[in-house]
């Protein structure tokens, strides 16, 4: 969507008022206005707009002013104006989650994928949860995936995804064609960046690094590899580093070599019992945590962010660093670095719900205008009323 001066402005407005209240839920209008140094009336004006527009609410009444006179009234998103969908789509399962305005978890499920094309494994996705979003009855806004891959999330293509075969995969049009709701598609080590971001959005993180690491059974289908995955999630200056490719984060580790297949230079057999067999374990994340200590030492983050299933037992995890990679750990405290572990398995999917929540309360980039995933509060606002009106279903003129 194409905007004018007139229209961008409205909708930096918007977001500006809407983030204070996804930050700081219970705010008022006057904290806004004074946070924000804007005219009470304007942002009267927005909340007003808002309000009629469900996607606030007013609640209880805050505390007086020091000197007494009328106690403020406080804001809040309203849970019921949409919800989002997030997909983790791997080669052998898939996780969703269904998140309200908010970001709190509706619904969540996960399971095996069947063994169809990735045209049918979307398709049979959308029906699940096309169905739980007509029994939950909140308008859909937005379905999201993070998948393992390189991806061009400005135009909503897969540039490559080497577990599904995929090369230049469009969803954005694949779902523009069949389903009456927008699609965001993004590297799902990049989903957990957005998770932080979204999660700590009340503070400033500064500069951190997120992991990704999950097991991989196999899939007959697209002929996965079995052991363990891992992806790396960057996020400088309050934004997500794709690199000059699309292609930041994914990593290949200090054994690797060029004619590897995979992400490091470890023995097949080894892979497959990395999923099962402790020394095989310890051995894959001795290879990892060695290859990062360049990675930390040099981009100076301020957090790293651990997430995923091997990750999951952190004092097996501690006990590995101290015996097999102690330079891991000096590396964090040369820099002043802190680890943070989350074993969640839905991170994946959440972060990519909570991508759409953290851009649709974000101020408009201008540099993003031109991109075809970009959209507005305009296109918001419209897409919740499109779903009260008609529901969700597949384009009936489709088959």
């Amino acid at each position: 969507m194409r905007i004018n001066n007139n229209n961008y402005q409205k909708n930096a407005n918007i977001a500006l008022v809407s983030q204070m209240i996804w930050k700081n839920p219970g705010i008022s209008r006057v904290e806004i206005a004074r946070q924000l140094d804007l005219y009470r009336s304007t942002v009267t004006s927005i909340i007003s707009t808002l309000l009629e527009e469900n996607v606030v609410y007013e609640g209880e009444t805050g505390d007086g002013m020091s000197r007494g006179g009328r106690k403020p009234i406080t804001l809040r998103l309203n849970p019921s104006f949409g919800c989002v969908v997030g997909f983790d789509i791997q080669p052998s399962h898939y996780r969703v989650v269904l998140l309200d305005l908010t970001g709190a978890i509706l619904w969540k499920q996960s399971g095996n994928l069947p063994q169809v094309d990735f045209d049918n494994v979307l398709m049979f996705l959308m029906k699940i949860v096309l169905d739980k979003v007509r029994e939950v009855g909140t308008p859909l806004l937005a379905v999201c995936m993070g998948i393992p891959g390189i991806v061009n999330a400005d135009n909503g293509v897969i540039l490559y995804a080497e577990p599904f075969k995929l090369h230049d995969y469009d969803c954005y049009s694949f779902f523009h064609k069949r389903y009456h709701v927008p699609v965001f598609v993004e590297n799902d080590a990049n989903c957990t960046a957005w998770l932080e971001m979204a999660r700590h959005r009340g503070i400033d993180l500064g500069d951190f690094i997120t992991l990704i690491a999950d097991y991989h059974e196999g899939s007959y289908q697209f002929g996965d590899r079995s052991g363990i995955g891992v992806g790396i999630g960057l996020c400088f200056g309050k934004k997500i580093y794709a690199g000059s490719h699309h292609a930041s984060g994914e990593i290949c580790t200090l054994s690797w070599r060029g004619d590897n297949l995979g992400q490091t230079g470890l023995s097949r057999d080894l892979l497959i019992r990395s999923a099962s067999e402790p020394d095989a374990w310890e051995m894959w994340m001795q290879d990892l945590f060695a290859s990062l200590v360049p990675v930390v030492s040099v981009l100076d983050p301020r957090t790293v962010f651990i997430h995923g299933k091997p990750f999951s037992d952190q004092m097996r995890l501690d006990r590995m660093m101290d015996d097999k990679c102690p330079q891991f750990k000096a590396a964090l405290k040369k820099v002043g670095c802190t680890l943070v572990c989350n074993a969640e398995d839905t991170v994946v999917a959440e972060g990519a719900a909570l991508m759409f929540l953290e851009k649709l309360f974000a101020v408009p980039d201008l540099t993003e205008m031109e991109n075809r995933c970009h959209f507005t509060w305009d296109d918001v606002l419209a897409q919740s009323k499109h779903s009260m009106q008609h529901g969700y279903q597949k384009r009936e003129d489709d088959d």
